[in-house]
């Protein structure tokens, strides 16, 4: 059993394509992802931070992508749209992999 990671939950309205520049990023921090799809409108925080991982993402039909840990009382640690650009999405993966390794933020 994986001991880290990230669990990633989206709404099956989005068309996975859109988002897959997340996944790249994550794999290129050497970062395992969990991708779980459910048939919600909404993904809200405890869908993706009550899983094994510590930290997790969530993806609404709307193209909101966010961020969180489950003990972190702020809306979000990382906040992106499905219609940001190919860049913008791969660096918010290769983001949520280091913070989860402890390492800076890339610009």
């Amino acid at each position: 059993m994986l001991k880290i990671g990230i669990d990633i939950v989206c709404s099956n309205s989005i068309n996975i394509i859109e988002i897959e520049e997340i996944f790249f990023g994550i794999e290129e921090e050497g970062v395992p992802y969990i991708l779980k799809i459910l048939k919600k409108e909404k993904i809200e925080k405890e869908l993706y931070t009550d899983n094994r991982f510590e930290i997790g993402i969530g993806i609404s039909s709307d193209g909101e992508i966010v961020l969180n840990k489950k003990k972190y009382l702020k809306e979000y640690i990382l906040k992106e749209n499905i219609k940001s650009s190919q860049k913008k999405l791969r660096t918010f993966g290769q983001n949520a992999a280091r913070i989860l390794k402890g390492l800076s933020l890339k610009k």
